[in-house]
């Protein structure tokens, strides 16, 4: 296991909850202008962080295996679709009975719902039911296109690369994005940091990727710079990719982590649960706290909240997340010998 990968998963769970207390800290316990406040602002770019690892670890766990494309499908849907769903679940029905507690019920259709559980929330362009699942809607899409791939060509990392970066430079055509509308969420530059995520896995287990792929990398970089030099994929994707290709490396050579790496990369695996677990969470939280101790400060009032969310993303991780992922695996009949975990 490439144990500070799973670190700088829990990381990037961590800051994206951290960013949504900021955002959500009831009046009077707002963070003041500084640098804290200024980290805090952009720790929702965790997200970035997570669509490298995720085009890093697809790579890495599936580019020698012979899955099938649809045992390669079903093993994505067996990590993203059971939590989510319960976490849709559980958000509507405290929603429903609960109004005045968990807000709007009519944010709750039968609609919305069915979309949000479809990941297709972006094509009535909201956010699905779970807030955070918009990140999910371009994770499932990054899935399906490499699925598709698989089926139909035999050197599916290159045209994975190859298929998102002309999807990307078509979508800075001027003119393509409005004409598209809500379907220009299958254009969005953030497609190309799952592409960053395959290249570092491409330069970890092979010492280099095809010039194909690093054309196509180069021809969509270079049209994000000319059209939105300070996009999000430019001034947080590519960073990530340096952060990601940094601890691949560093799992590598770090044979016997310490402890401290062990514990944190346990809760790098909880980090999907965390993310999910911020739902109402943070808001409640920091209300209660804010509640319970009037004169905390604005920065130990984040503290508490996202330690908070953190055990209770661990306890659902225990409880829900393993529990269900094991149950799939055991509908789905015994894993492959050959493939790598993922």
């Amino acid at each position: 296991m490439l144990v500070h990968i799973q670190v700088l998963r829990f990381f990037a769970a961590l800051a994206v909850v951290a960013f949504h207390v900021w955002g959500v800290a009831p009046d009077g316990f707002k963070v003041p202008e500084s640098a804290i406040a200024f980290a805090l602002s952009h720790g929702g770019h965790g997200v970035d962080l997570f669509f490298v690892i995720s085009g890093f670890i697809i790579f890495y766990a599936t580019h020698s295996s012979s899955l099938t494309p649809a045992e390669f499908l079903r093993r994505r849907v067996e990590r993203i679709v059971p939590l989510y769903f319960f976490v849709i679940a559980t958000a509507t029905i405290l929603a429903l009975t609960l109004p005045a507690t968990f807000g709007a019920p009519d944010w709750f259709t039968p609609r919305h719902i069915l979309k949000s559980l479809a990941f297709i929330a972006f094509t009535d362009g909201e956010m699905p039911v779970v807030y955070v699942g918009w990140s999910l809607e371009y994770e499932m899409y990054f899935y399906l296109v490499v699925a598709l791939l698989m089926a139909l060509t035999r050197d599916v990392w290159r045209n994975t690369v190859v298929v998102f970066c002309a999807l990307a430079i078509a979508g800075r055509i001027p003119g393509v994005e409005a004409a598209l509308g809500n379907y220009a969420f299958f254009t969005d530059p953030m497609i190309l940091e799952f592409v960053l995520g395959v290249i570092m896995g491409g330069v970890f287990v092979n010492g280099r990727v095809s010039r194909p792929m690093a054309v196509a990398v180069v021809c969509a970089i270079a049209a994000l710079l000319a059209t939105d030099p300070a996009n999000r994929v430019i001034v947080f994707g590519l960073p990530s990719a340096g952060l990601v290709a940094a601890a691949a490396f560093v799992s590598r050579r770090r044979i016997d982590p310490s402890w401290l790496e062990r514990a944190m990369g346990r809760l790098g695996d909880a980090s999907y649960s965390i993310y999910l677990a911020q739902v109402e969470t943070v808001s409640l939280a920091s209300r209660f706290i804010a509640g319970l101790v009037p004169g905390i400060s604005p920065v130990l009032l984040i503290v508490v909240t996202s330690s908070i969310v953190v055990a209770l993303g661990l306890a659902l991780n225990i409880v829900v997340e393993r529990p269900l992922l094991g149950l799939c695996r055991r509908l789905g009949g015994p894993p492959r010998r050959n493939v790598a975990h993922a």
